[in-house]
């Protein structure tokens, strides 16, 4: 039973990686990013915003369920401090999933109507609300998964190289949404290195 569980956890971080990596170079093809200036209205209202981000949303979901295998195989020999990583990282993803959600399903809504709305300068990202628990989230996000990293290296079961990778591209993914017009740009390195983080990481355990 518990290699079944750990098989399944292997192809969800494998998943999630080639997903990941699909959602954002997606955009790279199918999108006008380099039109980008002042506003997300460009990508949003274009009719690929929807299964692009989509793709993102699985394989972030795919990530989410894929990290209690890298848990299980490893937590008799990561100490404490680097198993609290887990939790923080489970609920920064869980977070990111729904900002994900929003951009998926509710900014093509909202463009429809307004398309200021989504300027960098705009009421959503200069919310109160909203942007500080868009950083948030991201930020959650990424002290979980440098925790994960640490706790790969420490425990030197999976591939500490892996390990890395995550640690170095998840805060670079998922803070990247503070660089403005660069984001594209910033987030395309994160979620390259997180992408082959996890992918070596699923193909680990399944070996």
């Amino acid at each position: 039973m518990e290699d079944y569980f750990l098989g399944i956890s292997g192809f969800l971080n494998v998943i999630a990686g080639v997903t990941l990596l699909a959602y954002w170079y997606a955009f790279a093809i199918f999108l006008p990013y380099r039109e980008l200036s002042t506003t997300l209205s460009i990508l949003v209202k274009n009719k690929n915003w929807t299964w692009i981000n989509a793709l993102g949303v699985v394989g972030a979901m795919a990530g989410l369920l894929g990290q209690a295998g890298i848990y299980s195989i490893q937590s008799a020999n990561t100490n404490t401090y680097a198993s609290f990583g887990f939790y923080v990282a489970s609920t920064g993803t869980t977070l990111l999933i729904g900002t994900m959600l929003w951009e998926t399903i509710l900014w093509p809504i909202l463009v429809n109507y307004e398309e200021s709305l989504l300027a960098f300068r705009g009421p959503v990202y200069s919310s109160r609300t909203f942007f500080p628990f868009f950083i948030a989230a991201g930020l959650v996000y990424s002290i979980g998964y440098v925790l994960v990293g640490i706790g790969i290296v420490q425990a030197g079961i999976l591939p500490r190289f892996a390990g890395i990778l995550v640690a170095v591209g998840a805060p670079t993914f998922g803070l990247g949404a503070m660089f403005g017009k660069a984001q594209v740009y910033v987030r395309s390195l994160g979620v390259t290195l997180m992408s082959v983080g996890l992918i070596l990481l699923g193909l680990a355990i399944l070996s």
